[in-house]
């Protein structure tokens, strides 16, 4: 899903940096049916939604907001611009359904482009440049875990997404029956001593995570439990990528219900997570102030961006609009990573100049 979202959101980055002149309507709606306020005859979404237009509409001249009912979608008149985004907007809404729990637009006179996201963000819109920090951050908070749960001879795999700032938890996939690893029976012992570990079994559990985890592109972290004795056995034999990924082994047990396990993890997985971002400010402010491969600072970044030198991008959220918006579009079409930074890491970017980035490659 994520990677899905990530491809179409390039797909409208370059269609917006090949109609840079044109105005577009970036609408965020918490269109989430399970939303206490969308249970009212006249959901809260729309009443929202209702009003952000009337908003928009009286900072525009008059005439351009009466055209729209009649306007046609290839009418080219600079005048008509709004109408044709205001007609763009209802017809698209005539047989809208929610799907996701935000829906995300971005309409232009010219195109319209629709996501659904399955993070809740606040109502909200801008009209103008577009504005993207709300969809990556959306796609930042809905960082996936990977559990994997060792009994004797079986293995049990969640995806759990947890926000990165401790907000909900969402069970994306449990496989309730645990899966059969070894075949021909299990120990006899009652204990499962490390010095009694089946090494075919290992490496085959082992062989299962790594083909588990290249088919699920979206997984951020991974965390091991059930038996520890098994779960440190199969780490030590995974594949080295898939080794990275391991935040924690942890004593879960292996039939805890999926939400028990949810929760079990959200402390490990949000300390991980701070961890990683005070290194990654580390290492970035490290190397820029060696000239190697690090950026600071819009004007730093920037050029970097333009030279397609860009790995990753970090910053605070919310960043200021102006300055990082096309900063953002940028990478996001040179398929740059985008991470958002929490607690003293985003402090520290900000008082970098409010964005770092990781670069390929060290620059003169």
């Amino acid at each position: 899903m994520i990677q899905q979202l990530n491809d179409d959101l390039r797909d409208f980055a370059e269609y917006a940096a090949g109609h840079a002149d044109e105005k577009y309507l970036s609408l965020y709606l918490l269109t989430d049916p399970g939303y206490a306020e969308n249970q009212s005859q006249i959901p809260a979404w729309q009443v929202y939604l209702k009003n952000a237009v009337t908003d928009v509409e009286a900072g525009l001249d008059p005439t351009q907001t009466k055209q729209w009912k009649s306007v046609r979608l290839s009418d080219n008149d600079p005048n008509k611009e709004w109408a044709r985004i205001r007609k763009r907007l209802d017809k698209y809404l005539t047989s809208y359904r929610p799907e996701g729990k935000t829906l995300a637009l971005f309409i232009s006179p010219g195109s319209e482009y629709s996501f659904e996201l399955p993070v809740r963000l606040p109502n909200s819109v801008s009209f103008g440049k577009p504005r993207v920090q709300e969809f990556l951050w959306a796609l930042d908070e809905y960082q996936q875990h990977m559990v994997i749960l060792f009994a004797e001879d079986t293995a049990r795999v969640l995806r759990v997404a947890l926000g990165s700032t401790g907000g909900e938890m969402v069970v994306i996939g449990d496989d309730a029956k645990l899966r059969q690893l070894r075949k021909g029976g299990g120990h006899q012992h009652e204990g499962f001593r490390s010095d009694e570990l089946d090494r075919r079994f290992v490496r085959q559990a082992a062989g299962e995570v790594d083909k588990y985890f290249l088919k699920n592109p979206d997984t951020e972290r991974i965390i091991l439990g059930g038996n520890v004795e098994i779960a440190n056995a199969v780490l030590g034999s995974l594949h080295r990528a898939v080794q990275e990924k391991v935040v924690a082994v942890l004593p879960i047990p292996a039939a805890s219900a999926a939400h028990e396990v949810a929760a079990l993890i959200r402390d490990t997985a949000e300390a991980a997570e701070r961890e990683y971002e005070t290194a990654l400010v580390d290492e970035v402010t490290a190397q820029a102030q060696a000239r190697g491969r690090g950026a600071i600072g819009p004007v730093a970044v920037e050029r970097a961006l333009d030279r397609g030198a860009v790995r990753l991008l970090a910053l605070p959220y919310p960043g200021e609009a102006e300055t990082v918006e096309p900063l953002l579009l940028q990478a996001i079409r040179y398929g740059s990573r985008v991470e958002f930074l929490h607690g003293a890491a985003a402090e520290r970017a900000a008082a970098a100049g409010g964005i770092l980035a990781q670069l390929y490659y060290a620059m003169n």
